[in-house]
Order: structure tokens, then C-alpha cells, then sequence
């Protein structure tokens, strides 16, 4: 039997994760929109995503428990 090489969230299971490149839909109650997925730093589990319409750029969480969908 093969082992995992890391376990993965049984919460996060269901919801597809981003890559760096990917168009993301924020889906929070902070409404940001469509963001591009500039940079994924996998020591902070964190994701660097720009918001073109309201022109900032944010830190998200990369491991998706539904707070955003990849496009």
C-alpha cells in the first residue's frame, strides 16, 4: 500500500485547490470578486491573488475550505 506523502484535510477534500495562474471567485463576505492567483507559498499554506476590480492584492488561504472557487 502506497503512503501519502501528506495528509490531506478531510475538510478541504471536496473543493479543488488553486495553481498559481488559475482565476479564482472569492466567495467570502468581503466580496472581492475575481482575482488571478499571482503566487502560492506552500510553507505558509497562503496564496498571493490580485483583484483587478478593486485593485489590491491580498494573501488568501490556499487550502480551500470553500472560501473561494477556481474558475
Amino acid at each position: 500500500m502506497t503512503a501519502l506523502r501528506y495528509r490531506m484535510d478531510p475538510l478541504a477534500a471536496p473543493f479543488k485547490f488553486a495553481k498559481q495562474g488559475d482565476f479564482v471567485k472569492d466567495m467570502t463576505k468581503q466580496k472581492r470578486s475575481l482575482g488571478f492567483v499571482l503566487e502560492i507559498n506552500r510553507e505558509t499554506k497562503m496564496m498571493y491573488v490580485r483583484f483587478p476590480k478593486i485593485k489590491k492584492d491580498a494573501w488568501i488561504m490556499w487550502t480551500n475550505y470553500g472560501q473561494y472557487y477556481v474558475v
